[in-house]
């Protein structure tokens, strides 16, 4: 007796993926072609996916979403970690105007870039000018800076003590 199953095709219809992240296994294979072909030569043509052993049919369907994949594979995402405790008392202690310290939950704006910037030009203007009026600056520069950062008050009184004794001293 034979049976419906008896009667399916040898050729099966393939299985596209719903989302678009999950990729046909062939369009992954392309993209890594692609990804190599780029390093090599530079560039991605077809006849270089063609003797890669893609078939024109492959290549009408796959290459926009391989080209994708492999952008996607090739670009390093970096985000930069926040500023802990040390790290925003080692920025104090040599102040960068572009190398602002920026914790946890802070947004970079112009106000803070401005204020940050106060304090390095004071910084810079007491090793140039040591005297005690422009230390104290500095040190209130940095506690108004400070006071627009989201820390701990416990935490901005470690940096402010750190930098303070960082400071040179002077006597008049």
């Amino acid at each position: 007796m034979l049976n419906h199953a008896d009667f399916r095709s040898p050729q099966t219809r393939p299985v596209f993926p719903e989302q678009a992240d999950d990729a046909h296994p062939r369009c992954r294979e392309m993209a890594e072609a692609m990804r190599e072909l780029f390093s090599v030569g530079g560039g991605v043509r077809s006849k270089d996916l063609i003797s890669a052993g893609f078939t024109w049919a492959e290549i009408a369907e796959f290459s926009d979403a391989a080209a994708k994949l492999a952008y996607d594979a090739s670009v390093r995402h970096l985000t930069s970690r926040p500023d802990l405790l040390a790290d925003i008392i080692e920025k104090a202690r040599a102040p960068l105007p572009n190398r602002p310290p920026l914790p946890r939950d802070t947004k970079e704006s112009q106000a803070l870039l401005v204020a940050w910037g106060t304090y390095c030009t004071a910084r810079a203007a007491l090793v140039l000018d040591p005297w005690s009026g422009q230390r104290e600056r500095c040190l209130n520069l940095l506690s108004l800076y400070l006071n627009r950062l989201p820390i701990f008050p416990a935490n901005r009184e470690t940096v402010m003590r750190a930098i303070e004794q960082s400071l040179p001293q002077v006597s008049q």
